[in-house]
């Protein structure tokens, strides 16, 4: 089961998923047998038979799966991925053939999205930043107001509109098909920011020492406290206005231009379009949208560093997680997820493990994922950092040889532990598994302790890195 859903994704493209369907219905229960065994019992269980060539097969491998009152089609989906088989309906028949999940890859479709942005007035804008959110996709408006962004791999993307002095605008775009998109834009002025700012200014201590102390939290918090956030410089903190409540005891930061960072670490430039920064004494919260852009680098030496910085950041992050998950390869890739009910007594124990198929379901057209209480994600080939084992509020199942006190290192690092919480019952995830709902799950662990210096874009591949 643990190559369950790629062949899932290639049935939907190309078999037609849903053109006919079958509504016969599976009952069973099938533990470590050949896939030969599988297909003999369905066979007497509905009126087909299936034809296909014995070599076809995968050799020596075992299959675990159950169903109950399941129909074939969705069966088969799950049963089959992974092998690289597909299969059709064919009168009384399921013909099964061999596809390659490699030339599944070549057939990627790519898309464009351009069009023209405004000014309220109806005249083009130039400079506007277009850009989709958390990749390295995007571009600036010329004079005439015109932008393109080409080569678009299929999925679901924010678009993202920011000028200074107008207010932010995002579209949702989702498209598998390939081709050309266009989304116009009329920008509106941000009256309300121009006001906020105003009154910011009244309210905020302006003293060189206050504002430093506050910056110190911001920049921690923003950054992290990897050594990746030790490479990184954010070049404009002259942007960033504060407000802290002395009562509450919150801080608030506030942003006239976008934050624009320098990660020396990684090699990239990163445009952060900050939304929001509350600090709290036990808790966080920030958001906004990030543009990516590569450096170039002045050798060879530099060039192989980002590389390498870049897979670390890769490996064991969110973003290779989801794509672990959707290809079914958790296991291969290194990660062991688990049910667990209470974040304070997080126990990650062989009994509570789950598969993919335990919390990703695929409905045609996207994914859902789908768990009670909190999930646990332990990531073995790479160790915790030390810093993280210093930093407050470190999270460690308790069944853990490693325990001890936040801010105390008792021995040595463990395995990476990261804990996901859906906030509105289930979450959609588009085919490339990109979050449909931004505000649908948080992180807690090893995923929220590492922060902006440590990301890498969405549309980022260590197979294919354009450095």
């Amino acid at each position: 089961m643990r190559a369950k859903l790629i062949v899932a994704f290639c049935c939907l493209v190309y078999l037609g998923f849903g053109q006919s369907q079958k509504n016969d219905l599976i009952n069973g229960t099938f533990e470590n047998v050949p896939l030969h065994v599988i297909f003999d019992s369905l066979s007497a269980q509905t009126n087909y038979y299936f034809s296909y060539n014995s070599d076809l097969l995968p050799k020596g491998s075992l299959f675990s799966i159950t169903a109950e009152n399941t129909p074939i089609d969705k069966f088969l989906y799950g049963l089959l991925i992974g092998t690289g088989l597909k299969y059709s309906f064919y009168k009384d028949q399921i013909i099964l053939n061999y596809q390659p999940v490699a030339q599944v890859e070549k057939k990627k479709n790519f898309f464009s999205i351009s069009g023209t942005v405004y000014d309220e007035d109806g005249k083009p804008l130039n400079n506007v930043n277009v850009f989709l959110d958390g990749t390295t996709i995007g571009i600036s408006s010329d004079i005439d107001g015109n932008y393109k962004l080409e080569f678009i791999p299929g999925g679901f993307y924010n678009i993202v509109f920011s000028h200074v002095g107008y207010e932010n605008a995002v579209y949702q775009i989702s498209e598998s098909n390939g081709g050309a998109r266009i989304q116009n834009h009329r920008m509106t002025l941000d009256l309300e920011q121009l006001e906020e700012v105003e009154v910011i200014s009244n309210r905020i201590s302006r003293s060189e020492e206050m504002w430093q102390q506050h910056y110190s939290v911001f920049k921690k918090e923003i950054l992290g406290q990897s050594k990746n956030a030790q490479e990184s410089v954010i070049e404009n903190p002259e942007a960033i206005d504060f407000t802290f409540d002395d009562d509450q005891n919150v801080l608030h930061a506030f942003l006239k231009e976008p934050l624009q960072i320098r990660n020396d670490a990684s090699g990239y430039r990163i445009s952060y379009f900050l939304e929001s920064f509350k600090k709290e004494e036990t808790d966080l919260r920030f958001r906004g949208k990030i543009r990516f852009r590569n450096i170039t680098p002045v050798n060879g030496g530099e060039r192989r560093k980002w590389k390498k910085n870049r897979k670390k950041s890769y490996y064991g992050s969110y973003n290779h997680f989801k794509k672990s998950l959707l290809n079914g390869e958790l296991k291969k890739e290194g990660f062991r997820i688990y049910k667990i009910k209470n974040l304070n007594k997080l126990e990650v124990k062989k009994e509570f493990e789950l598969s993919e198929s335990d919390i990703l379901v695929f409905k045609g057209d996207h994914y859902e994922l789908d768990f009670k209480n909190y999930l646990a994600i332990e990531y073995r080939k790479e160790q915790e950092s030390e810093v993280f084992l210093e930093s407050d509020g470190f999270i460690r199942p308790i069944n853990s040889e490693y325990v001890g006190p936040a801010g105390f290192l008792v021995k040595e690092p463990g395995n990476q532990i990261s804990v996901l919480r859906l906030l509105r019952g289930s979450v959609r995830l588009d085919l490339s598994g990109e979050v449909m709902d931004r505000f649908g799950l948080t992180t807690y662990g090893y995923w929220a302790w590492e922060r902006t210096a440590d990301l890498v874009p969405i549309n980022y591949d260590p197979k294919f890195d354009n450095l």
